[in-house]
């Protein structure tokens, strides 16, 4: 069964941007992954978002204590590395996840700023950081062209930083002095981001090559919710909203 196959209860909108992206090479033969969006408390990469980002953390809890506690993950590659943590890799290795995320926003703006939105990300794991980047060259390529194929807007690519970093923290000066991350961008609005971490979520994850190395990663996400807002094409093919930003079928 494909990744497209798979998610019959989809609305026609949301299946036509999966067929779209799995038309795109860089994305062919991505291994799907069904994960939870809960992150333990206990995961080194909750840990480090909550200490990095904790104005954006949603954390919830039930009634079984300290242990019941998790983070409400705030992109899809997280549950993917935390899903993968201590694994061993002899070859280069594509995956993909598509789940809800979670971010406490300031202010709401419907298809562009949700506590929740729906998100698509292929994570690519490498132990050569050349393939990595060769990877993100044909994702640059090829995706403003599909964009505008299937959904008629005009993607520009743009080098970006992570805005939740305040202005002087180190993180996002190396971020942007090493260009490791691009958005997509449509009327003003990155409906699209690829990211190079190097080998930061290996390190985290204890994610190695057969020679004991930490291996390179990258991953390309794209954001429904706002894809939708700024395509006239696909809000023409969206069934009602439901007031809440997400979207029914009748």
């Amino acid at each position: 069964m494909s990744p497209v196959d798979a998610h019959p209860a989809l609305g026609d909108v949301e299946a036509k941007i999966d067929r779209m992206l799995f038309r795109i090479p860089a994305f062919s033969g991505a291994d799907e992954l069904r994960l939870s969006p809960l992150l333990s408390m206990s995961s080194v990469l909750a840990t480090h978002y909550i200490r990095s980002f904790p104005q954006h953390a949603l954390v919830v809890s039930g009634a079984m204590g300290p242990d019941s506690e998790f983070l409400l993950a705030p992109t899809t590659c997280y549950a993917v590395f935390d899903h993968l943590r201590d694994s061993q890799f002899s070859s280069t290795s594509l995956f993909t996840h598509k789940n809800l995320c979670f971010r406490n926003e300031e202010t709401y703006r419907e298809g562009e700023r949700q506590a929740s939105f729906l998100m698509r990300e292929f994570i690519f794991l490498s132990p050569d950081l050349g393939q990595a980047h060769e990877w993100i060259g044909r994702i640059v390529r090829d995706v403003p062209s599909s964009l505008a194929e299937e959904f008629h807007v005009d993607a520009v690519v743009e080098k970006a930083s992570d805005p939740f970093f305040d202005p002087n923290d180190l993180h996002l000066k190396f971020q942007e002095s090493e260009n490791l991350k691009s958005e997509f961008v449509v009327d003003g609005l990155a409906v699209a981001s690829v990211n190079l971490h190097l080998q930061a979520f290996a390190r985290s994850c204890n994610l190695r090559s057969d020679d004991g190395k930490p291996i390179y990663s990258a991953c390309f996400g794209l954001g429904y919710d706002r894809l939708i807002a700024k395509s006239a094409s696909a809000r023409a093919e969206m069934p009602q909203s439901t007031g809440d930003g997400r979207k029914t079928s009748g």
